[in-house]
């Protein structure tokens, strides 16, 4: 799996190797806004690209998803049951 990160106006790094290319644009596939910093969506490290608010509001996702779908969710904090 490779990696690509873009960074606009300086270049690009691909599996620790750098492209220094100022005109380099970080465009995020997911949002569609140019923005400083983008990494691939791809496992070959070409294609789709996510900038680091998309890539965190799914992450946040993920918890939340997890925490929602657990098997033994308990009793809430506070509760007194009987």
């Amino acid at each position: 799996m490779s990696i690509e990160v873009h960074i606009a106006g300086r270049g690009r790094v691909r599996e620790g190797d750098e492209t220094v290319d100022t005109d380099q644009g970080a465009h995020c596939s997911l949002c569609g806004k140019d923005t400083d910093v983008v990494v691939s969506l791809t496992p070959d490290g070409t294609g789709s690209f996510g900038c680091r608010d998309c890539l965190r509001a799914r992450l946040e996702a993920t918890t939340v998803a997890a925490y929602l779908l657990q098997e033994s969710k308990g009793l809430p904090w506070g509760k007194i049951s009987g």
